[in-house]
């Protein structure tokens, strides 16, 4: 049976589905699902490796498609005929796949928080998966404290002060590493499929959410604003992970923008 762990809203209304980033869970969505669950029916799923889900990781090296079969699951068990996806950062990269590979009529649009598209470059792509190799080593090996101290330090959460930095690495600490390390081999960014051409082509709509703060992701939003399928919003005062630093500007954005 699949699970998740999060399911607020009457089923009769409008469907969204959550997909957290590497080392969070379901409740990563908690404060924005309260302030959406009086319109929507919210569903938030626990990826493989995390939370309820940790028992399902696997070291197998297509992650991608296990993510597609437990949204899958999720979506027949509960019965949802039209739902948008939303992901954030990892959970992003697999709701881009799944949309990009799954050809699901029910999906109605999707929202993409800090996400990649995907990295093109061969070369490119066998280093990045050779810097997962590395970290992968580090979160089954070394202490959990020791590693999110190191994973914290990355350029990509230079905005968060060190004592929030604190915070979240003790909100983090009762994951497990070894099926962390195999989560991030098996849905690693030197894995992943560009999607690019598929951005360029495809009818659905997506929305690009990018913080103000998040110097790396605007990159990729200043790309995505040349295609015209593409909807991109830049939230102010936050850096990478919108919904958790401002959940109130994050929902009201969904709110304002969904139907």
């Amino acid at each position: 049976m699949p699970l998740y762990k999060q399911q607020q809203g009457c089923s009769n209304q409008p469907a969204l589905v959550f997909l957290h980033g590497f080392l969070g869970s379901c409740h990563d969505w908690s404060d924005t699902i309260d302030r959406l669950k009086d319109r929507f029916h919210c569903v938030a799923i626990d990826l493989p490796g995390h939370g309820a889900s940790v028992t399902t990781a696997s070291s197998r090296s297509d992650g991608f498609n296990q993510c597609h079969h437990l949204i899958n699951d999720v979506l027949n068990e509960l019965n949802i005929k039209q739902f948008t996806l939303i992901g954030y950062s990892l959970g992003g990269r697999i709701a881009l796949d799944y949309a990009r590979t799954q050809n699901d009529t029910r999906l109605q649009a999707l929202v993409l928080e800090s996400s990649h598209i995907g990295l093109i470059d061969p070369q490119i792509k066998e280093q990045r998966f050779m810097d997962d190799h590395g970290w992968a080593k580090k979160f089954a090996t070394q202490g959990i404290l020791d590693t999110l101290s190191e994973w914290y330090d990355q350029g990509i959460f230079s905005d968060l002060s060190d004592r929030k930095k604190e915070f979240v690495i003790s909100k983090r600490a009762n994951n497990y590493g070894v099926p962390l390390a195999n989560m991030l081999l098996s849905t690693s960014l030197g894995k992943q499929q560009s999607a690019l051409s598929y951005l360029e082509n495809t009818a659905l709509t997506i929305h690009y959410c990018i913080g103000e703060k998040d110097k790396k992701f605007k990159k990729i939003a200043k790309q995505l604003l040349e295609l015209k399928n593409i909807n991109v919003t830049e939230f102010e005062k936050v850096g990478h992970n919108i919904h958790q630093q401002d959940a109130s500007q994050f929902s009201q954005f969904l709110l304002n923008t969904l139907k």
